[in-house]
């Protein structure tokens, strides 16, 4: 986990420059089937365009990695290390979520073939809701995204062809 950190920071400290935002997360997955929901919380860094961290206080030793085309993670015992550039459906995620922190919710409706409806929020910001055109096997079926006046994103939900749907709510410093 060390050797994960060390590289993530000096991933930062490469990117300096870029837009950089820091913060913490707390995530509450829920299984729709069930409705069992499962919650995670941590740390987060985001460079400018693909470099994202997530790490994990509880679980501790978690982590989800965004590292330009790779994605890295082990989240309660799934390890995954794929180059997404080899990988369609991995790549529409990872750039959905990538996307969805810059603010570019337009390119992601585009990749993902989804309608996109964007309205005010009471605060100045604004609430987006994607929903995919087209049943597939696998990924994700829809987002909704909330912004800040300032643009920052708040909260993050992730739904999944395959019943489940991902909260993220962000706390950026």
């Amino acid at each position: 986990m060390k050797k994960i950190l060390t590289f993530v920071l000096l991933l930062c400290g490469i990117t300096a420059g870029a837009q950089t935002l820091e913060g913490t997360f707390t995530q509450a997955k829920t299984l729709k089937i069930t409705g069992k929901v499962i919650t995670s919380e941590g740390t987060l860094t985001y460079t400018a365009p693909d470099q994202l961290a997530m790490l994990y206080t509880k679980p501790d030793g978690d982590y989800f990695i965004i590292d330009g085309p790779m994605l890295r993670m082990d989240l309660r015992g799934v390890s995954l290390d794929v180059n997404t550039d080899n990988n369609k459906t991995v790549k529409s995620q990872r750039n959905a979520i990538l996307y969805g922190i810059a603010g570019r919710y337009e390119e992601i409706a585009q990749e993902m073939d989804a309608d996109l409806t964007v309205t005010p929020a009471k605060d100045g910001g604004k609430h987006v809701v994607i929903k995919v055109r087209q049943t597939l096997p696998k990924g994700y079926s829809g987002m909704e995204l909330d912004y800040k006046k300032n643009g920052q994103l708040r909260t993050m939900v992730l739904d999944e062809f395959g019943g489940i749907s991902t909260t993220y709510v962000l706390t950026i410093k």
